[in-house]
């Protein structure tokens, strides 16, 4: 009886494969863990602690860093966090937009009052937009960065 060989190729250049679906990174680094402080007004969000003083409004981490966000509402009302999807640029097949997980979102929080959440931040690199979604917060904007 002959012995027959079956020769079989395998290829990572199918478009919409796992491979192709990774972004690329444009700095290379890619994780770590990061606290972030946001203070939220009724006119802002500032990036750092209560009595820092800033008046940065975005805040810049590297992709796919493990995030312990601290909202804290300095205002007269209560503000949410609500970030935003943005475009992929991806190849056909794969995710064409890219969002935070749900987690990252801060339902409204009371004046005075400060919550904490943990969450990945996405692999997609850009900026991220983020607001409040309390009604008459339209100016209460920011961006989430990612490196």
């Amino acid at each position: 009886m002959p012995i027959v060989f079956v020769l079989v190729a395998c290829s990572n250049s199918t478009s919409g494969s796992a491979d192709s679906c990774t972004p690329d990174d444009q700095d290379g680094v890619i994780g770590g863990t990061m606290a972030v402080l946001l203070t939220v007004s009724d006119d802002a969000f500032a990036v750092g602690g209560v009595d820092s003083g800033s008046t940065q409004r975005n805040i810049t981490v590297q992709n796919a860093t493990n995030v312990t966000l601290t909202l804290t509402n300095v205002g007269t009302k209560p503000h949410s966090f609500v970030v935003d999807c943005i475009k992929s640029d991806l190849p056909a097949g794969c995710p064409q937009k890219s969002c935070f997980p749900k987690a990252a979102d801060i339902p409204p929080v009371d004046p005075g009052k400060s919550v904490t959440v943990k969450f990945t931040a996405p692999l997609v690199e850009g900026a991220y937009p983020f607001h409040s979604d309390v009604d008459g917060d339209d100016d209460l904007t920011g961006q989430f960065v990612l490196n």
